[in-house]
């Protein structure tokens, strides 16, 4: 099937950007940024294949995610929808226990049972997982891990190079942190590969640049906010020299609390994950530095591509997302999706 070109006004809309913006990209009239490159490119490449995909019968494809993950999650969430409307697919949607393998394997196992046409869900490191994904591979069905993939694996991930997300908040860290002193780290889940990963980079840089930093024993929150807030506190109270927090999963909320009601932040920086409305809010109020963020629409949208483009042929793509740095200079203004959710 031959493809279309589309039109500058469909690239606008589709992209969400002026048709002004479009028109100096496409025809390279003065300096735009690489973002709003990047968002025309994926716009056109999703017009391009639109046709392809209203037009092709798929069958229904699976989302799994784990339920009451956060803002982000949601806004992940929230996106898949919107592109699978968009294209015309049948997309279900999941919701497992957080960091529970054995539900998560019992909601693709049902997925299998019902046929389903290719899963997306958020991998967790473990044997049961791994088994009954060797399952889905040798039944053909496409399989992508967004946000936390597998380590040693050929699945599809659509997400951070998460190795890299680690290293450039220490990066950051050094950048900004005068003393130096102890630095804690607080993680999501020990079952989250992603979160491995963040951590290794980040203690590797501090091993490659800065060798004498104390780096604090993680501490597990189970991205629970409740329970970082009451592991952070405690640490408060025990190394009071604590120069910065690395919270790398979604204890950010708990963990800014905790930070807040011993010492109002003093001489501390806190480095988080994912820009949500509650993140920026912490932005701006200084009550964090820097998140680290990732694109959850461009994770959705590379997503359905691999779903729509790869039916039935399990290839392997390479779908990294870019590392944002944010800071309160920096926030733009796309928290409007808090509307989309409702």
């Amino acid at each position: 099937m031959q493809k279309q070109t589309p039109r500058l006004r469909e690239i606008a809309q589709e992209s969400g950007l002026s048709l002004a913006t479009v028109d100096r990209v496409l025809n390279q009239r003065g300096h735009t940024s690489e973002r709003a490159q990047r968002k025309i490119a994926d716009a056109i490449l999703r017009l391009e294949n639109g046709s392809l995909f209203n037009q092709t019968e798929f069958g229904t494809f699976d989302l799994i995610l784990p339920r009451n993950a956060g803002l982000s999650t949601e806004y992940l969430a929230a996106y898949f929808k919107i592109g699978a409307t968009r294209r015309g697919i049948d997309l279900r949607h999941h919701y497992v226990n957080r960091l529970d393998p054995i539900d998560l394997q019992r909601i693709i196992g049902k997925c299998l049972e019902n046929g389903s046409a290719g899963i997306a869900f958020q991998a967790l490191e473990e044997v049961r997982i791994r088994s009954i994904l060797l399952d889905a591979v040798a039944s053909s069905i496409p399989l992508v891990a967004v946000v936390s993939g597998l380590s040693s694996s050929s699945l599809n991930y659509v997400g951070l190079d998460n190795r890299a997300a680690g290293r450039t908040a220490a990066y950051m860290m050094s950048a900004l942190n005068h003393s130096m002193g102890p630095i804690a780290v607080v993680w999501g889940g020990h079952l989250y590969h992603g979160h491995e990963e963040r951590e290794s980079g980040f203690r590797s840089y501090f091993r490659n640049f800065n060798a004498n930093t104390e780096i604090v024993d993680v501490r597990c929150s189970q991205d629970d906010a409740d329970e970082a807030f009451e592991l952070v506190s405690n640490l408060l109270e025990k190394r009071r020299d604590l120069s910065g927090v690395y919270c790398i999963g979604g204890g950010i909320i708990g963990t800014v609390k905790a930070i807040e009601n011993f010492r109002n932040k003093n001489g501390c920086i806190v480095i988080g994950h994912n820009l949500t409305s509650n993140t920026r809010d912490f932005l701006l109020k200084n009550l964090i530095d820097v998140v680290i963020h990732q694109d959850m629409q461009q994770i959705a949208e590379k997503t359905l591509d691999i779903f729509c483009l790869n039916n039935k042929q399990n290839n392997i793509y390479d779908n990294l997302v870019p590392i944002e740095i944010i800071t309160k200079e920096n926030i733009r203004d796309n928290i409007d999706i808090d509307n989309i959710i409702s």
